[in-house]
């Protein structure tokens, strides 16, 4: 759907793709009950077509206006609680290669990293890529890709 709330025809769709890791960015767009109700199939999914490929799950950025609208910004937290606990468990259940990259304020701390308090600009996303990619790469040199 685009949207990026891990369907079962979307797990199977990026389950066909032959890819060296998978980097799963799926909890902005899925409520906490989805997160929940989805990850497990989604990750297994890819699991039985990619046995050996890097599942990496990394949470939401934290939106602006969690910062004073309450309601929203305990939304974000229980979003990314969920994403957490359900990779957690898929670890304890025996899942392979699954790994949950939380890196503290992706998008820095000075308010500047977003277009429009949720969608990152230039500098957010060069701030993700500064806190994601050394932990990517350590997982991937660990896989040898």
């Amino acid at each position: 759907s685009g949207s990026a709330k891990m369907e079962a025809s979307v797990a199977d769709m990026v389950a066909s793709i032959p890819a060296d890791a998978y980097i799963l960015d799926c909890v902005p767009n899925s409520s906490p009950e989805e997160i929940k109700e989805r990850t497990a199939n989604f990750v297994s999914v890819i699991r039985k077509h990619r046995p050996q490929a890097p599942i990496i799950v990394i949470p939401s950025i934290v939106r602006e206006h969690g910062h004073f609208d309450q309601e929203a910004g305990k939304y974000g937290r229980d979003q990314n609680a969920a994403i957490a606990a359900e990779v957690e468990l898929l670890q304890q259940q025996g899942v392979k290669d699954l790994y949950f990259i939380n890196p503290s304020h992706l998008l820095g701390q000075d308010h500047e990293g977003t277009i429009d308090g949720t969608h990152p600009n230039d500098i957010g996303f060069d701030r993700m890529l500064q806190q994601l990619q050394p932990e990517i790469m350590i997982i991937l040199k660990k896989h040898a890709i």
